[in-house]
């Protein structure tokens, strides 16, 4: 196994992270604010680009991840410059957990101590220095793709996740497209794209070679009869997207008999042992 196609899991406030994010979804209601924020102004466009690595749950994770990172450092309008210069923040924290190097709030207040204003104030600068750094970038990067390992294993999560996105989808309009050669004019919604090495093989091995639906065996160990399909969780005549994070392992017999239609997703997962 080549080393680019492993990565280490600390497992640092991961489940928090994935948490997040499936609370988000779930309860989009009440978080429709931060998720306008998250596919609008023209977020769109990125979000139907096919079948791209760095996905949109990559995506999400790292909007969500963002968002936390500004929220848990809030609230320091009662703190002293002196009380800020001796405490422990949690992005400090994180980034000593996962051994990087980086500048404290102390180290940089001695380069910037002359900035006369509120300590409060001090504080988002510092953030705001934090936030384009190569050591928050190194962080962040840990930090989705742990969050992205535990929740691309989640189905039920991938079928909330798309279908909030094919809602957007469904009502935009064609004058918001960049590029319309990706869109179906008729309908308003995504031309079929092929998927590609990786993404199948992602998704196989993730579903483990059954049919998420009927559990048949797949791997063509047992019977080589047996068909796998790379199915759309959210169909693409529903305004599903060609992203790694919507599609699922179907026999030919349950894709077939699937279609078009929003279907139930399987919950059902195999034991270890």
């Amino acid at each position: 196994m080549k080393e680019k196609d492993t990565f280490q899991m600390d497992y640092y406030q991961t489940y928090y992270f994935a948490d997040i994010c499936n609370t988000i979804i779930e309860d989009g209601f009440n978080y429709l604010r931060t998720l306008d924020d998250f596919w609008g102004n023209g977020q769109i466009n990125i979000l139907i680009k096919p079948f791209q690595k760095y996905s949109n749950l990559h995506m999400f994770i790292e909007f969500t991840i963002d968002r936390l990172f500004y929220e848990s450092n809030q609230n320091y309008s009662e703190f002293t410059t002196d009380m800020l210069l001796n405490k422990q923040f949690w992005i400090n924290r994180t980034l000593n957990y996962h051994n990087i190097k980086h500048i404290s709030f102390k180290e940089w207040y001695q380069d910037n101590k002359n900035i006369s204003i509120h300590s409060e104030d001090l504080m988002y600068k510092y953030l705001e220095f934090l936030e384009f750094s190569d050591f928050y970038i190194k962080l962040k990067e840990q930090m989705i793709e742990e969050t992205f390992f535990i929740l691309f294993l989640n189905r039920k999560f991938l079928r909330e996740f798309n279908l909030n996105i094919a809602g957007i989808l469904e009502i935009s309009n064609i004058d918001e497209f960049d590029d319309i050669t990706l869109i179906n004019q008729k309908k308003n919604t995504l031309k079929r794209k092929h998927i590609p090495k990786w993404a199948e093989k992602a998704v196989f091995y993730r579903d483990r070679g059954i049919c998420t639906y009927c559990k048949k065996d797949l791997s063509g160990t047992i019977n080589i009869s047996n068909k796998y399909h790379i199915d759309h969780i959210v169909p693409l005549e529903k305004y599903g997207l060609n992203d790694v994070s919507n599609l699922q392992l179907l026999c030919e017999f349950c894709n077939t008999s699937k279609g078009s239609k929003h279907t139930r997703i399987s919950t059902d997962y195999e034991r270890w042992y």
